[in-house]
């Protein structure tokens, strides 16, 4: 579950990666608006940079194509249900590292 912690870094990962401006304090929808209006403007001007982040990102290629394959045929926008799914991928990030993260010795013994 994503704590408001998570949505934070979520958030600030997303200003450097996306070059956003993302006020100090932002919930995800808020979170999801900004990066969707993003996402707009670099599809619509350099799709081959979108596509490099979403690999990098390595959000599923199956599932960005089967939305815009249903918004297309629905006559809708992708970009909110993309950045949907950027974020998850990314919250997901932060919390996997977080469960892994060993928390230091009580006392100054090595353990193994």
């Amino acid at each position: 579950m994503a704590l408001p912690v998570h949505i934070q870094e979520t958030a600030e990962w997303a200003s450097q990666t996306f070059e956003l401006r993302i006020p100090g304090h932002v919930s995800y929808e808020t979170l999801q608006h900004l990066l969707s209006e993003r996402l707009k403007t670099l599809i619509n001007t350099d799709f081959q940079q979108f596509v490099f982040l979403l690999y990098r990102i390595d959000v599923s290629e199956k599932k960005v194509q089967a939305i815009i394959s249903e918004a297309t045929a629905a006559l809708a926008e992708p970009y909110n249900e993309i950045a949907a799914l950027i974020i998850e991928r990314q919250l997901q990030k932060i919390i996997t590292r977080a469960s892994f993260r060993q928390q230091p010795p009580d006392d100054d013994e090595e353990k193994w």
